[in-house]
């Protein structure tokens, strides 16, 4: 079999977006006989992956849904995203990745004294975020509210904003459904890395995914902030729509 020559890298990292030019299908692989997996209309924007192909981009949809889309002219077209504020190139500190860009939807609140700024490393960022995290294991589940808004609760995707606020300084929706739709770099659930947002059975729910297949959450039959397994085969992993990168 001849084998499929992959293009030169265009790594989610550049930030790049595919834009439908003409309707399109989304593909479960780079072959025009691969199955379908989605129908892409016209002026639909498309999350870049590594992966393309000469002939297929390989992207993920708003929904969460990756694959490929055949990158002829008269379909799609290569679109740099601007960033949501203003960046500088990622670095390297101590041997570890470095980047101030923020993810979409965020922007900073230098007010609130995060305890990793914007250029701490992946690791610090992540250890900022679960130090926040656990700080609030046990807080009572209650819908509509916010320790940030002086009460002394949450409901989950209040939860997931107040961590990244603290930890991060990342200024966002406490909405789950902004955070489905608006929020964080969609990537395949593959790709899940600890620190990213999780997002279930369409903006239903949500959690910050903390290695070893569990993630930290606001209810999701707890009734409090507690862990909750997200590993393949779990009720969670099985609700679970799409991976929200956070930072990179």
């Amino acid at each position: 079999m001849l084998a499929i020559p992959v293009a030169p890298a265009f790594a989610a990292t550049t930030h790049s977006t595919v834009a439908v030019k003409h309707a399109v299908y989304l593909r479960s692989g780079p072959h025009l006989y691969s199955p379908r997996v989605a129908f892409e209309t016209t002026g639909t924007d498309l999350t870049l992956d590594s992966g393309s192909t000469y002939a297929f981009w390989h992207v993920t949809n708003s929904q969460g849904r990756t694959g490929y889309v055949d990158r002829s002219a008269y379909y799609t077209a290569l679109v740099s995203t601007a960033a949501t504020t203003s960046t500088t190139a990622a670095q390297v500190s101590g041997g570890n990745a470095v980047s101030t860009q923020l993810p979409p939807g965020v922007r900073y609140d230098a007010s609130v004294h995060a305890i990793a700024p914007p250029n701490a490393t992946n690791q610090q960022k992540f250890n900022a975020i679960l130090q926040v995290a656990k700080a609030q294991l046990g807080t009572p589940y209650v819908w509509g509210t916010s320790k940030d808004r002086g009460q002394d609760s949450f409901d989950c995707s209040n939860f997931t904003a107040y961590v990244y606020h603290h930890a991060l300084g990342y200024k966002m929706s406490g909405a789950s459904q902004t955070q489905y739709h608006s929020v964080g770099w969609a990537v395949p659930k593959s790709a899940m890395q600890p620190g990213d947002l999780l997002v279930f059975d369409q903006g239903g729910h949500v959690g910050i995914y903390i290695g070893n297949g569990e993630m930290i959450q606001e209810g999701g039959g707890l009734g409090k902030v507690g862990y909750l397994k997200v590993s393949p085969g779990s009720y969670w992993y099985n609700h679970l729509t799409v991976v929200k990168q956070m930072y990179q």
